[in-house]
């Protein structure tokens, strides 16, 4: 989850958190979870990434039992970003 915000003095932050983890992955010792402020004007928006997979032209090359193509790589991480609620304190 990324927040974004102004500060006193009207500088932009953004921070990144990780909300969740696949697999045998565990947080670091920070814990890197999400603060809220009541009375902070800020957005808010995720982004997911996906764990690397294998592309299609792997899959042929195993399948087909030819070399992988050098001019792409043997695998591929998807993005996706949700947008962005917008929030503002009463």
């Amino acid at each position: 989850m990324i927040k974004g915000w102004l500060d006193a003095a009207s500088k932009t932050h953004e921070q990144v958190y990780d909300v969740a983890w696949s697999g045998e992955r565990k947080p670091g010792k920070d814990g890197k979870l999400p603060d809220f402020d009541a009375k902070q004007r800020a957005f808010y928006y995720v982004r997911m990434i996906e764990v690397s997979t294998p592309r299609w032209t792997t899959y042929d090359a195993k399948f087909f039992g030819v070399p992988l193509p050098k001019d792409v790589p043997a695998s591929i991480q998807n993005r996706a970003y949700t947008s962005p609620i917008w929030y503002n304190p009463a």
